[in-house]
């Protein structure tokens, strides 16, 4: 089998014969083994009925949700190549040969991109305001600063994609999200991609309404691109903290004014608590990340070649014990005035870092 359509669907009636009919027209001008499943998510207005007048598959999926649906019609194709695409006629099926055409050239995956920056149209009334102007527009481009992908319409439905590259990935997006998934683990996992301009035409249904919920989806969409981003959301932010509350504590080290001084550098010390727990945060986001395919496999390696559990008990037990000894012998190495309160912060530090490791080490057991 050359091509599979895969055709989510949720109550189309109004739409769903015309990308039928669409796709098998032009599987049939492509002259190529096709077929087109029909991936339904409980329709109830005669979807199905409709599409049981045609030579097509239908898989009746229980667990609510696009991405739910689509997966599962994937997970049954037989074609080399899956073409996805919405059964509402927004997008075009018209298009398949340019798709089809574009990924036997050796690509993994062709997004389409309905946006005027990737070439793209939206015709009027085919897309909210809201939606072309900000929602999209900014997605994409926290995709690129986070994941340096290439796409310039992450949530495009139309999209075509080798079958054999898919299974070798995991999903767990039911929504909407999906769609971002998809390209963000295709691009990590070393993917050869491309992009084709592509119309978005007005929504064809007459009885049924858009599934997509602009804030609660765009909300998740925000969640699902920051929580696997650790570099952004968690090292830099905790990196500048930490610097910061570091050089604000050595200043104030060496300045005599007791009371107001010392205040500082408490205030100071519990920044750099908070910088090192960001931190450890990072670390915890980059493993769950990496388990989840967002990040390249082995991206903390190098660090945990160092930083592994033997080298963090020496280290924070090392210092800890030292800090009990300078304390309870009345050694001071820095100023009267503040030695207690550095020793103190000190044994804290090291064993805030010290139950983190545990905790990373949980996490990494598998290794």
């Amino acid at each position: 089998m050359d091509l599979s359509v895969v055709i989510p669907c949720l109550n189309e009636a109004d739409t769903l014969e015309i990308c039928i009919n669409k796709s098998l027209k032009k599987i049939e001008e492509l002259n190529i083994q096709g077929e087109i499943i029909i991936a339904d998510n409980g329709s109830n207005d005669g979807s199905v009925e409709i599409a049981k007048k045609y030579n097509v598959v239908i898989v009746n999926v229980s667990k609510k949700g696009y991405g739910h649906a689509i997966h599962s019609g994937i997970l049954i194709a037989k074609g080399k190549y899956v073409l996805v695409a919405d059964a509402d006629n927004s997008y075009d099926f018209n298009e398949i040969p340019k798709f089809y055409s574009k990924v036997i050239n050796n690509f993994d995956l062709v997004q389409g991109c309905r946006l005027p920056s990737g070439g793209g149209k939206i015709n009027p009334g085919a897309m909210p305001v809201s939606h072309r102007l900000i929602g999209n527009p900014f997605f994409t481009k926290l995709a690129k600063i986070f994941y340096n992908v290439p796409f310039n319409d992450i949530y495009c439905g139309m999209k075509i994609f080798r079958k054999s590259f898919y299974n070798n990935l995991n999903f767990f997006s039911g929504g909407m999200v999906y769609n971002i998934e998809v390209l963000l683990k295709f691009y990590i996992a070393g993917a050869k991609i491309d992009e084709v301009p592509i119309t978005l035409y007005k929504d064809g249904r007459k009885k049924s309404r858009s599934h997509l919920k602009t804030i609660p989806d765009g909300l998740k969409t925000l969640k699902f691109l920051l929580i696997c981003s650790p570099k952004y959301l968690y090292f830099f932010p905790g990196a500048l903290i930490f610097l910061f509350s570091l050089i604000k504590i050595l200043f104030h080290i060496v300045n005599p004014d007791l009371i107001e001084t010392q205040k500082k550098i408490i205030n100071s010390f519990i920044f750099l608590s908070f910088s090192i727990q960001i931190i450890m945060l990072g670390l915890f986001s980059t493993i769950i990340s990496e388990k989840i395919g967002f990040t390249k496999k082995g991206s903390l390696e190098k660090f945990f070649n160092i930083f592994n559990i033997k080298f963090s008990l020496i280290l924070n037990l090392g210092t800890i014990f030292s800090l009990i000894f300078l304390k309870i012998s009345n050694i001071n190495l820095f100023p009267n005035i503040h030695n207690d309160l550095i020793i103190n912060f000190g044994i804290f530090i090291s064993s805030l870092i010290l139950i983190n490791t545990f905790f990373v080490s949980l996490l990494t057991i598998d290794k």
